[in-house]
């Protein structure tokens, strides 16, 4: 059987989150295990052929994630750990893995809930302000820059340049001006390290420092090993933060519920997850001919893996998947960390940051509301998903 020609929804194509939606169930209704977005790019929108693509990387090869043309001037990327598969991608992990621990992220947990009350104390008495601008993409960026080991005052800048790289993703960004001035600076702060004799706790040391298979990394890998760290932890958390934030105040029943039994912010917090989806999809590449439930695929050809779709799946989720439900019993089900060998390194990190921010405002702006006129608008990007902005009043 050939994958599904049907004039169906493009998942890199710009569109309003209604009309995104809208476009994944059409895509999950029609039944295909493949829909055709052009020749040698296919989609797959349910969470089983989702999930089974995640975890099989010897067929959906992980190299090439997130960049549909590699074309672009600049030096070609080394084998990011979210580009990469084993052995090369464990050797990665493995690497970067002390600083992911159960104990250090334990250790986040006090200076993370100091960060939020910081930013928490610096809105104006009762509002406006916007949640998104205000409080989630500052708290992540401190976050993440603290531990990828960039310094509070710079952590600003490089959350700047990196958002306008991931608004032109799955195109090319290693020869914009964006990646020059990014590369320079984490290149400069590999070789600090390597200078120094106490060099600081932080992932630019272990990357600058570590060695694989008996080899330091170069200057151009640390960089970009450096850089694919900040922007994970930075974008997608504090777009979930604002959606979520969202959904609790747009129906605001939802937000007194909260007040009344905290013992749902962890649900609440997956299914935040869940239902905002952050990231929209991931890209695989094909090793070699393949069907997916009878679906045909050719070697190279590319797989965009649906998981904004796979979250919002009926079959796993329930008839209501489209709602946002503070009971769910299969928020966890959600793919918003990825599945397999893949999942997120900082996941947890993620898992704190957003109860945090949650919990602070529930305690510090219990009469947190929507600002009048506030309208959910997406952020312009194919492969993320979240608003702009979340204005509230108090």
């Amino acid at each position: 059987m050939v994958a599904s020609e049907r004039a169906a929804f493009n998942p890199l194509a710009p569109g309003s989150l209604e009309e995104v939606r809208r476009g994944l169930a059409d895509a999950r209704e029609s039944g295909c295990p493949v829909t055709r977005v052009a020749p040698g790019l296919g989609f797959v929108s349910h969470h089983r052929y989702a999930r089974e693509a995640l975890l099989d990387h010897a067929t959906f090869s992980n190299h090439g994630n997130f960049v549909l043309d590699g074309d672009g001037d600049g030096p070609a990327p080394p084998d990011l750990i979210t580009q990469s598969d084993p052995p090369e991608h464990t050797r990665l992990r493995a690497l970067l893995r002390p600083g992911f621990t159960r104990a250090a992220i334990t250790d986040a947990v006090p200076w993370v809930a100091e960060y939020v009350d910081e930013l928490i104390d610096g809105l104006p008495d009762g509002g406006p302000a916007d949640i998104v601008g205000d409080v989630a993409l500052p708290l992540t960026a401190r976050v993440i820059g603290r531990l990828v080991g960039v310094p509070a005052d710079d952590a600003a800048e490089l959350a700047r340049l990196s958002l306008e790289i991931t608004a032109i993703l799955p195109a090319s960004f290693v020869g914009t001006p964006m990646w020059a001035r990014l590369e320079e600076y984490l290149t400069a702060a590999a070789r600090q390290r390597r200078a120094a004799d106490a060099p600081p706790d932080d992932l630019v040391t272990l990357l600058a420092l570590g060695e694989i298979d008996g080899r330091r990394l170069t200057d151009q890998e640390v960089a970009f090993h450096a850089w694919q760290l900040f922007v994970a932890g930075l974008e997608s958390t504090a777009y979930t933060i604002g959606s979520t934030v969202w959904q609790l105040l747009d129906d605001r029943s939802r937000w007194e519920t909260l007040l009344a039994d905290r013992s749902l912010l962890d649900n609440a917090r997956e299914e935040g997850l869940r239902h905002g989806s952050a990231i929209r999809w991931v890209l695989r590449t094909v090793t070699g001919p393949t069907d997916v439930d009878g679906d045909d695929m050719a070697a190279d050809d590319r797989l965009i893996v649906g998981l904004e779709s796979a979250n919002m799946d009926e079959a796993v989720f329930g008839p209501d998947a489209a709602d946002f439900d503070l009971r769910r019993p299969t928020a966890r089900r959600h793919l918003s960390f990825g599945h397999g060998t893949h999942l997120c390194l900082g996941a947890e990190l993620s898992r704190i940051e957003i109860s945090t921010a949650l919990g602070a405002l529930l305690d510090r702006l219990p009469g947190l509301r929507l600002a009048p006129g506030a309208a959910y608008v997406d952020v312009a990007s194919p492969m993320f998903c979240g608003p702009r902005s979340v204005d509230v009043v108090w």
